[in-house]
């Protein structure tokens, strides 16, 4: 099987891919009438009055335009209906072009009142400007549109491995933090993390990173990291703290209130009187988690 006889991209017959080769054909065709002559003009009747030559000129875009609009999607709905190949489609163009250049033709040798040019020369000139207007602009389109394709498939493939490494981190031996966005802005195992003390509307992450005390700031607010599930392991006891239940070491009481001590880290956290009864049935077994 060679290379022609593979599937047409999608890209190739989307809507806006054909509409941005109109353009860009349209574009081109009038750049070439102006710093050049227009379809089939040579050697045309010279009594053709300023207001009809425009005229002229004027139908040929017209009709050229239509035909290849017809064209480009007719061909997108024989597509879908059965996926061509670049063999099928090298076919289409090359028919497309003749029938293009033969139909402009016949309205150039209209208007060539005169009969300066017999129909087979006129069809000869016609031809070469067809397909030097619409060549490039058929090159130009499918060089953009492979650009842009090719981008989206690195988007694409830059998400898949985004989404794959978050899964990675998702997993239980890892703790994610979300910043208010939604988005993943830092994650450290589980055991890792020591405590979180509030800072306004950010947190600052207390963790062990290489056997010492580490600092994360995270943009999201003590209460919001409360009340999401996928914090579960961590304990609001203050309202300026949460701990990690797997780094407490001890719970005591002294003349202000319950106290916790963290395990790696020489640490006291204080328990208000708020947070005082749930921490306490937390650790007397009476609650299934942190709420």
């Amino acid at each position: 099987m060679t290379n022609i006889d593979f599937k047409i991209p999608k890209f190739l017959t989307e809507k806006k891919g054909i509409w941005l080769f109109l353009f860009a054909t349209i574009l081109f065709a009038i750049i070439v009438v102006v710093i050049y002559k227009p379809i089939g003009y040579m050697n045309t009747s010279e009594e053709l009055l300023k207001w009809n030559k425009h005229l002229y000129i004027a139908i040929q875009f017209v009709v050229g335009f239509i035909l290849l609009a017809i064209s480009r999607f007719l061909f997108r709905y024989v597509n879908q209906k059965r996926a061509l190949t670049f063999k099928d489609m090298i076919i289409w163009v090359v028919g497309e072009l003749v029938f293009i250049s033969f139909t402009i033709t016949c309205v150039a040798s209209f208007f060539n009142a005169e009969k300066e040019l017999d129909f087979i020369e006129l069809l000869e000139r016609v031809s070469g400007n067809i397909v030097s207007i619409i060549l490039i602009p058929y090159i130009v389109t499918i060089l953009i549109l492979m650009l842009r394709e090719r981008r989206h498939q690195i988007e694409s493939l830059n998400n898949l491995i985004d989404k794959q490494q978050e899964k990675r981190l998702e997993s239980s031996e890892n703790m994610n933090f979300y910043d208010q966005g939604g988005k993943l802005a830092f994650s450290t195992k589980r055991t890792n993390v020591l405590f979180i003390e509030a800072a306004d509307n950010y947190s600052n992450i207390h963790y062990i990173n290489e056997g010492k005390e580490d600092t994360f700031i995270l943009h999201s607010s003590l209460k919001k990291l409360e009340n999401k599930e996928k914090y579960e392991g961590l304990l609001r006891c203050h309202r300026g703290y949460m701990v990690n239940i797997e780094n407490i070491k001890l719970i005591r009481k002294d003349k202000d209130g319950l106290v916790i001590e963290l395990s790696q880290i020489t640490k006291s956290i204080p328990v208000s009187r708020t947070y005082n009864e749930k921490v306490v049935r937390f650790f007397a077994g009476t609650e299934n988690s942190a709420e």
